[in-house]
Order: structure tokens, then C-alpha cells, then sequence
């Protein structure tokens, strides 16, 4: 290796170690290669997701982490059951070149024939018995291709609904069961292009649990995966028909709710916020208290035609103000609200 690939390789190591140890994170593999990647920056997409948690000062964890090696690293079902489709359509297409040898063979065969049949028909009885054993051979060849193409049709069409699986998981939050960050993505853009063309309203909430590093320290992983539960069924439940909701990462939530103005989504943000700070939770072993689960939430508006991470951002502005402001609150930042500052 050259000596300056030796010196960058050198300083993306001792970049990510020190990202490990200012986020107090373990020296996991998983880890190590997720901030390698970022100080290395080859990887666009993973410095992006890692570069706006840092802007938006979010809860750098090991939950955080996870979701970034299952999204940029991991191999994934959803990629096994592409490369086994690759396969099966390979070997289809095998089968399909294999027959059309035998048919360029056969032809041949005719061809040589006719030639045969004008030029010398004392060969007739020798060239009929060729071509009867031709025909024969192709049309076993034509049986065992017919029988490996229904096969493999039958590994595709299985193949199909092992993708469809794949594809759902890999919108799915495994231990919220909500949407996750890319189904999120995907919804924005669907709601927001029509937002554009039916001039609807549309907003978005983004939901953050308060004092979440403390519960995990004070309880344990196990319960705050619990609360991160309650959180997303509570959402789930009082969400409005039409409202989107994920899980956005960590222990950030979205809502989205189409056609609804504003003030209506920060209606619903208060009701849900009141909704959660109202319950009291006790561990279930020995009903000792750990008291109530609050919320910080922002919102905002889309306004037509403008990115859509201007519109994501302004609402995570709202949701920071609210940490800022005291927590287990509603901020609400309109368009015109965020260009005076």
C-alpha cells in the first residue's frame, strides 16, 4: 500500500475511534465500521443519515447504530432472495440457450437433408431414420425443457412472495412494528407530490421521547425498549385515519397527516401529548414505579414546491425548540415563522 493510503487509512482509524469514544459508544465491529466509513467518506448516503443526526444534535446510541448497519451494512433478506432470484432466472435462461442449440441442430439436420433427398435418393431410407432419431431427441429435449421452465417457474412465483415479505420487513421497524425511516421517506415524497398538485394541506410532527438515555441507564435496554413500544402503539391508536406515522430512528417518531391544516396537527400533537404524560408505568414484575412517559413534538406545514428536507428540517427546528423550552410540549413552526427567524 502506498505510503499515503497507509496515512489516510491511519487517520480514518483514529477519526473513528475517537468518534466511538466521544459518543461513550462500545468498540464493536459494527460500530468501528459505521464511523470508519463516515470519516472515509465513501460512503454518500451513510455520511448523510449520520451527518443530520448530528446537526439535529439527536441521541447518538447503539440503538442509532444498529439501524445504520442494518441499513448500510448488513445482508439483508430482502438482498439473499434478490441474488437467489438472479440465480433461478439464470439458470431459466440456461435452459432456454441449451434448447435453442438443439433447434439450430435440428435445422441443420432439414437443411443437410434436402440437399441429401435432391442430390442421391438411394440415401432417403438412411437420412428419414436421421431425422427420426433428431426428432426424438428434441422432443425429449423439448419434455425436460418444458418440466425445468414450470420449475423454475415455481421457485419464481415462491421467490416473489419471499420478496414481497423481504420488501414489507424491510420497511418495518422490528421492534416497534411502525413503518421505519425509509417507509418513512418514501411516504413524505408520495404525500407531498400530492399536496403539490391537489393544493391540500399537509403537516408533520416529529415526536421525541424526554429524558430517554435516562431511562435506559436507570432501567435497563429491556425497558426502555418497552417504552419505545408503548410510544408507538399510543401513536398508533390515536393517530387520525388518514395519518402516517414511523418510526424515525432512535427515539424520534413522525406523523404524517394529510390534508390537515396546521393547528389541527398541533391539536393532535397536544392531545397525544397529554394522552402519554397522563399514564404512569410500573414494572411489571414488582409494580415498582418509573412514573411517566413525556413527549417533545414539532410542527410544521408543507409549503408547495419547497425540498422536502426544508420542510423535515423546519420540523425538527420546532421539536428542538420544544426540548429547549422545557420539554413535554408542542412547538409549532409555520413557513413564514421560520424565515423571520
Amino acid at each position: 500500500m502506498p505510503p499515503a493510503a497507509t496515512a489516510d487509512v491511519d487517520a480514518h482509524f483514529d477519526a473513528a475511534v475517537a468518534s466511538l469514544r466521544s459518543f461513550g459508544l462500545p468498540p464493536t465491529p459494527q460500530n468501528y465500521a459505521i464511523w470508519y466509513e463516515y470519516h472515509a467518506g465513501r460512503n454518500d448516503a451513510l455520511r448523510r443519515a449520520l451527518t443530520v443526526a448530528l446537526t439535529n444534535r439527536r441521541s447518538i446510541d447503539s440503538h442509532m447504530m444498529a439501524e445504520l448497519h442494518d441499513l448500510f451494512f448488513a445482508d439483508t433478506v430482502e438482498r439473499r432472495v434478490a441474488r437467489e432470484a438472479r440465480a433461478t432466472l439464470r439458470e431459466a435462461a440456461g435452459r432456454i440457450l441449451e434448447a435453442g442449440v438443439d433447434a439450430e441442430r435440428y435445422g441443420e439436420t432439414l437443411s443437410e437433408a434436402a440437399v441429401t433427398i435432391d442430390g442421391d435418393s438411394s440415401g432417403l431410407a438412411a437420412m428419414i431414420a436421421r431425422l427420426a432419431e433428431e426428432t426424438t431427441a428434441l422432443s425429449a429435449r423439448s419434455a425436460e425443457l418444458g418440466q425445468a421452465l414450470r420449475q423454475s417457474g415455481d421457485r419464481i412465483a415462491d421467490l416473489e412472495k419471499k420478496l414481497a415479505a423481504a420488501h414489507d420487513a424491510a420497511l418495518t421497524d422490528s421492534l416497534t412494528a411502525l413503518p421505519n425511516r425509509r417507509a418513512f421517506d418514501a411516504m413524505v415524497r408520495e404525500h407531498a407530490g400530492l399536496a403539490m398538485n391537489t393544493g391540500e394541506a399537509l403537516s408533520l410532527l416529529m415526536v421525541d421521547i424526554d429524558h430517554f438515555k435516562q431511562v435506559n441507564d436507570a432501567w435497563g435496554h429491556a425497558v426502555g425498549d418497552a417504552v419505545l413500544r408503548l410510544v408507538a402503539a399510543t401513536l398508533d391508536q390515536q393517530r387520525p385515519p388518514t395519518a402516517r406515522v414511523a418510526r424515525y430512528g432512535g427515539e424520534e417518531f413522525a406523523m404524517l397527516l394529510p390534508a390537515t391544516p396546521l393547528h389541527e396537527a398541533a391539536g393532535h400533537a397536544e392531545r397525544l401529548r397529554g394522552t402519554l404524560a397522563a399514564r404512569r408505568i410500573s414494572l411489571r414484575a414488582n409494580a415498582a414505579p418509573i412514573g411517566s412517559v413525556t413527549v417533545s413534538v414539532g410542527a410544521a406545514r408543507y409549503e408547495p414546491a419547497e425540498p422536502i428536507s426544508v420542510w423535515i428540517e423546519r420540523a425538527d427546528a420546532a421539536l428542538y425548540r420544544a426540548k429547549r423550552e422545557g420539554r413535554n410540549r408542542v412547538v409549532v413552526l409555520d413557513g413564514a415563522a421560520a424565515a423571520t427567524g
